[in-house]
């Protein structure tokens, strides 16, 4: 029992820090989940925590929300993620990490330029667009992490951290409710299963004020170097974890 608080307290706190510095959800709570479970039906837990720590990010973030890309990115990352959520494991992880990196990569790239080689803004390419939306869908819908790519996507288009939080809770705390309920009619996860993660939600919301609150308090100036660290640390990530596997 007291094992358990503590991975509750743990996961609360990386509500915390995955506000004031969005790190990849598969780095950090699908291991702690594992520790309750198994690793297979981790996975499968780790969705329904992301949506429940959508649905606070949501209403939390709600007037920061750019509607204008929920538009575009949701239709088609909705599809996608029904389709992942059938396709279980059977992707190979390794060529969907390197797309990833190739994408973060690119849109790292546009963000660094942007940031020092001020141009006129062009409008969006909406193959790129609808690309990402499928894509990150589809990999949020296998339990892998998805948001890295569409969060890259919305820095490169000069959303505030806040706007990003937002943004991408509301995409992907839909296509995260779809999963799992795609999981639990396939009896991948039950609700058994589901009822611990129940007692983690306090922490979520507990972990989300706290978050928003330091976020809030963060200079503006220093808003875009958070956003080049984290897109650097993503890059990074994915760079050893592609060639240590």
């Amino acid at each position: 029992m007291l094992e358990n608080l503590l991975i509750y307290i743990v996961l609360g706190l990386t509500s915390i820090i995955n506000i004031v510095i969005p790190i990849s959800g598969s780095a950090t709570v699908t291991p702690f989940l594992a520790i309750l479970t198994t690793p297979h039906i981790a996975i499968g837990l780790a969705s329904f925590f992301f949506f429940l720590s959508g649905i606070v990010r949501v209403y939390m973030f709600r007037k920061q929300i750019q509607i204008k890309y929920v538009k575009n990115l949701l239709p088609i990352s909705l599809v996608a993620a029904i389709v992942g959520a059938f396709a279980l494991v059977k992707i190979n992880p390794q060529i969907l990490l390197i797309i990833i990196l190739i994408f973060t990569s690119y849109f790292l790239y546009k963000k660094l330029k942007d940031m020092f080689f001020q141009k006129e803004k062009k409008s969006t390419n909406k193959l790129t667009m609808h690309s990402i939306g499928f894509l990150s869908g589809f990999l949020q819908g296998t339990g892998l992490a998805g948001s890295d790519l569409r969060n890259s996507y919305l820095y490169s288009k000069k959303l505030s951290l806040a706007q990003v939080h937002g943004t991408t809770a509301l995409v992907g705390a839909t296509n995260f409710f779809v999963a799992t309920i795609i999981r639990l009619s396939t009896n991948q996860l039950t609700i058994p299963n589901l009822i611990p993660l129940l007692f983690v939600f306090p922490f979520i919301i507990l972990g989300t004020w706290l978050g928003r609150k330091i976020l809030y308090k963060i200079d503006k100036k220093y808003t875009n170097l958070i956003i080049i660290l984290v897109m650097i640390l993503i890059v990074l990530f994915l760079f050893f974890k592609i060639i240590n596997q």
